[in-house]
């Protein structure tokens, strides 16, 4: 009866084994052996448990940037020469035409680069490891209508309470 005792039968390829030779030991109860045998561990790959919850959450992820650049690729594209937008617009000043042009164009680029990066973020394969251009020609020079008036005001009044 004992010649059985250390013997186990493998889960994965049904063939009885002894169980000190051919069995992993569990890494959280040493006192016990892994179903499978050290042959079929080998073969078989490992695969997380994924929870209904997370399966939801990377479904609805995956669809919000779906979503996302659907949307930013119907966008128009805006007007960014200040001659049509004179046309468009004859009642604005010189300033707020040249203004609307600088900003258009920062609106052309931001959408052309949420467009890319949602399109990366679908697709990571074809993502390369020097990233997006970033215009920083646009985005890292602060122009005039960047700052607004009434804020400014704001902060002094702020400041000067503040100060007394």
């Amino acid at each position: 009866m004992n010649q059985y005792k250390d013997l186990k039968k493998c889960t994965a390829c049904h063939i009885t084994l002894d169980i000190k030779t051919n069995f992993d030991r569990k890494e959280t109860d040493q006192f016990s052996f892994q179903p499978v045998c050290i042959e079929c561990s080998k073969s078989i790959s490992k695969k997380a448990y994924r929870s209904n919850l997370s399966k939801q959450v990377d479904y609805q992820l995956q669809r919000s940037h779906r979503n996302m650049l659907n949307e930013a690729l119907a966008q128009d594209v805006e007007e960014t020469c200040p001659i049509k937008l004179r046309a468009m617009f004859p009642y604005f000043t010189d300033k707020q035409v040249t203004n609307m042009a600088r900003l258009n164009e920062k609106v052309n680029a931001a959408n052309d680069f949420l467009i890319e990066e949602q399109y990366l973020f679908l697709n990571p394969k074809e993502r390369t490891p020097e990233g997006i251009e970033y215009r920083a020609d646009l985005f890292d020079v602060k122009s005039d209508y960047d700052e607004d008036e009434e804020l400014s005001i704001i902060r002094e009044e702020q400041t000067d309470l503040d100060n007394q």
